[in-house]
């Protein structure tokens, strides 16, 4: 079983990635990161310097929010979602990532956009999920807190 954060919307929402997350060549790493003689051994260094590969300043990198429109969901998702557009919200939901979504929802999400974030396990098989209504001009933090504590919920933007 895995859980997922989904957004899902009537109308195209604009996607987003904080975690600063890239794709370079080993020559690009190469001139980031030169190689001496006190440099500890990395996989990269025997690769080819055309190869690609991700990188990350730093570690906390990958829990930071990255939305991105999603060609093939869980199969699952089809039990709670009937709108077309449909959207991976990815992070490991600490403050930085609640204040990233919360910023990403306050400026990006329109009401004519009918978005609804979804968080619900894939392989557990159906399981109705908790409803709720939050106008987009009334969110706050905590409301964004509270879902990370969710294990089946659909919020509404109104």
């Amino acid at each position: 079983m895995t859980q997922y954060s989904v957004l899902v919307a009537n109308k195209p929402l604009q996607e987003i990635d904080c975690s600063g997350i890239t794709e370079v060549t080993v020559r690009e790493l190469k001139k980031l990161y030169p190689i001496t003689e006190t440099t500890v051994e990395q996989p990269w260094h025997s690769m080819d310097d055309d190869v690609r590969i991700l990188h990350a300043a730093d570690e906390s990198a990958f829990g930071r929010l990255n939305i991105f429109e999603w060609h093939h969901p869980p199969y699952d998702l089809d039990e709670y979602n009937k709108k077309e557009y449909v959207y991976g919200v990815e992070g490991n939901w600490n403050s930085q990532f609640v204040m990233d979504l919360y910023n990403y929802l306050t400026r990006h999400i329109k009401q004519e956009q009918s978005a609804e974030l979804i968080r619900f396990w894939a392989g557990d098989g159906y399981r109705p999920l908790v409803e709720r209504h939050l106008s987009l001009k009334a969110v706050e933090l905590h409301h964004l807190e509270s879902v990370k504590d969710e294990d089946y919920i659909r919020i509404i933007f109104d």
